[in-house]
């Protein structure tokens, strides 16, 4: 099916660039479809390329100054203006906050390089805290993050509502459930294309390749795991 999709699109790239060869292998992406985000163009972007005032430099960037920008073979390239897009650093989900738990463990030492919640939302060791937006529950192919908020915030609100019923003063998601929630987690993304072999550098990725950003099952899934909360899959405590 990869194969199937990289030929549609490489058939629409090279219907808008011609039989200009140079151009198409600058232009043609060496990995997986859709294991980054697409550029969504209606041939106006192709056909900027083409013009004669135009020229498309895939050299890294070596350094930048006042009169332009500097190519990493050597190559300095005037320029009057420089827009400098650096992307994101999707793990640093609560940078600069510290944010303290049991016994005033820090959030950002527990999760390190690779953020994990429950169900995106609560974490072990981290009673009475909840996040919305959380680790993996961005969305990459299609739906709505204001419908994952709403079922963020009912499931938060269920939270709240069970503990009041228990007479405790704190819950707390077991350690158990939250580290067999990442291993299915990990082990699902491990199989889609954000994960791919041919996916080398993407902002939904880590230093190590790993994808914590991203919802890796269905909508439904979000909706049907959040409507109720099951007690056994906390603790307790005054």
């Amino acid at each position: 099916m990869n194969d199937f999709v990289y030929q549609m699109f490489f058939d629409h790239i090279k219907g808008q660039v011609g039989d200009d060869e140079e151009l198409l292998k600058k232009v043609t992406p060496d990995y997986a479809p859709m294991g980054k985000r697409t550029l969504q163009d209606n041939g106006s972007w192709l056909s900027a390329l083409k013009r004669d005032n135009v020229d498309l430099v895939t050299q890294g960037v070596a350094s930048v100054s006042a009169g332009g920008v500097t190519a990493s073979d050597g190559t300095f390239y005037p320029a009057d203006i420089v827009i400098y897009a650096t992307g994101f650093e999707t793990d640093k989900f609560l940078w600069p906050m510290e944010i303290k738990g049991r016994g005033g463990k820090l959030l950002s030492d527990k999760w390190g390089i690779e953020p994990s919640a429950y169900l995106g939302i609560t974490v072990s060791d981290f009673p009475n805290f909840y996040c919305m937006y959380g680790p993996g529950t961005n969305l990459a192919f299609g739906g709505s993050l204001i419908f994952n908020g709403e079922c963020q915030i009912r499931y938060i609100m269920e939270c709240l509502k069970t503990l009041m019923q228990s007479k405790h003063n704190s819950i707390e998601c077991k350690e158990d459930v939250h580290r067999d929630y990442q291993k299915r987690f990990r082990a699902l993304h491990a199989q889609l294309v954000w994960e791919h072999d041919s996916i080398k550098t993407s902002f939904y990725q880590n230093a190590e390749g790993k994808v914590t950003l991203l919802w890796p099952w269905k909508i439904l899934d979000m909706w049907r795991w959040t409507k109720e909360v099951n007690s056994a899959d906390y603790q307790f405590e005054n």
